[in-house]
């Protein structure tokens, strides 16, 4: 699954709230939240704007998952919307790029945390 939807279901699950009860809220079919899940696509940027409108969080904190709130400039949120529209494949070979250009310390980074979080 795709960080937006762990993130979603995270937020569901921190409210008690089914996908059921996400969709009535976002006063859409269950059918559309549903088919989000089975397909595993990352939703659009105006269904994770309804989404947050909805969990009463701005799209920072949505992307900010130690509670605080991240504000992205112009530029970045260019990128990420670029991100964004790419397809699975594509998406790591973007992240393989950037770490490349970032001499490969966010990886050992993320590598680290990964490691931290599954031996909780």
């Amino acid at each position: 699954m795709s960080f937006e939807l762990d993130r979603i279901e995270e937020l569901c699950n921190d409210r008690g709230w089914s996908h059921y009860r996400l969709a009535k809220e976002m006063d859409i079919s269950p059918n559309s939240i549903g088919n989000l899940f089975r397909r595993t696509t990352v939703p659009s940027i105006p269904t994770l704007r309804h989404i947050c409108q909805v969990f009463g969080i701005s799209m920072g904190e949505f992307y900010s998952t130690d509670g605080s709130q991240t504000i992205l400039n112009k530029q970045q949120k260019y990128v990420l919307d670029l991100y964004n529209q790419l397809g699975p494949s594509n998406k790591i070979r973007a992240e393989s790029y950037l770490e490349g250009l970032a001499d490969g310390s966010y990886r050992k980074k993320r590598n680290k945390k990964e490691k931290e979080k599954d031996s909780r």
